[in-house]
């Protein structure tokens, strides 16, 4: 089973609860399309496109000026010094005791390879991030991925585009979490 998100793995992981709201859902999905395509050609054509579409969610649109905002505020030309990255952690089925055939957990963000920063894109404040990236770092260390990883990771920046803030925390000093919590989490989903 492939999930959607890294934040599906967190809401069995962390017991998130959500609203359910579907509009703001939507949005996220469509923000973080157009935010793929934006890192992947390296050009700002893909958000400007979306913004004057005739028909795109206001909602996502907030959210994708929050993000070129930030990256304006964080870099001189961040089309080129932001890389996409995405790599997928995979719990194998033999860890897992339902019906699943393995768990599939995308991770993606930006890559800042200068700075040996990773870049998480998020819709909420960060009010559980140093546990999230313990979790992250847990996901690397004790399974397989598939994509390539990015090497000394030495910051992680989290990209609220609810709020258009940046909140960084230091990568190396934090202990991974437990393998047996991970799987324990992966068979709640």
């Amino acid at each position: 089973m492939t999930l959607k998100s890294l934040y599906t793995f967190f809401k069995a992981y962390f017991n998130y609860v959500t609203s359910g709201n579907r509009a703001y859902a939507r949005a996220i999905s469509e923000a973080m399309a157009v935010i793929r395509d934006t890192l992947a050609q390296k050009t700002l054509n893909p958000i400007q496109i979306y913004l004057h579409k005739q028909f795109s969610f206001k909602l996502a649109k907030d959210m994708l000026q929050k993000a070129v905002s930030l990256a304006m505020s964080q870099y001189q030309d961040p089309f080129n010094e932001i890389q996409y990255f995405k790599i997928t952690v995979t719990i194998d089925k033999s860890f897992i005791s339902t019906n699943h055939k393995g768990i599939n957990i995308p991770i993606e963000g930006g890559w800042d390879n200068k700075n040996n920063k990773l870049i998480i894109i998020t819709f909420s404040q960060p009010s559980n991030m140093i546990d999230e990236v313990r979790v992250i770092k847990g996901l690397i260390k004790e399974f397989t991925i598939v994509g390539t990883l990015p090497a000394n990771i030495k910051t992680v920046a989290y990209w609220d585009l609810s709020k258009g803030k940046i909140v960084e925390i230091d990568y190396q000093p934090l202990q991974p979490v437990d393998k047996q919590s991970l799987i324990n989490a992966a068979n709640r989903i």
